[in-house]
């Protein structure tokens, strides 16, 4: 018997397909200019992190207000590395902040909401796998 594909799962790994063809194109393919690769990646990156941010938006009556700022910071972080961005600042620390941002919110992601969950397949299979590649992504893309 087959097992049906959890298609959620997979458009989620189909996210890493920017950062192969960013890597691909940095150190084999040459196309496009380093500075725009390394822009496109922070800005999809920091799609990325409000994303997974947003999901945490809890949309009944009356969330609990730890869960409503915890879904909030993701943006405001966002706002602040664009700010960075587009003040001109190292590149190498913006994607050090990335991949800080990305990593900490896995860690408060799995204390806040799935420490206490029965079923952590979301996390162990979709959450941390793919934070895990793309911060290898950052870091590769990033030298």
């Amino acid at each position: 018997m087959s097992k049906k594909i959890n298609f959620q799962f997979l458009i989620s790994y189909f996210g890493l397909i920017p950062y192969v063809l960013t890597f691909l194109d940095k150190y084999y393919f040459l196309i496009f200019k380093e500075k725009d690769l390394l822009n496109f990646v922070i800005y999809y990156s920091l799609i990325i992190i409000v994303f997974i941010g947003s999901i945490n938006w809890n949309l009944k009556n009356n969330p609990p207000t730890h869960i409503v700022i915890y879904g909030f910071l993701p943006s405001l972080f966002a706002v602040i590395v664009i700010i960075l961005s587009l003040l001109i600042i190292n590149i190498l620390i913006i994607f050090i902040l990335l991949i800080l941002l990305l990593l900490t919110q896995l860690f408060f992601d799995y204390i806040i909401l799935f420490a206490n969950e029965t079923n952590k397949q979301a996390f162990y299979y979709l959450r941390l796998p793919l934070t895990v590649l793309i911060t290898i992504f950052l870091f590769l893309i990033s030298l």
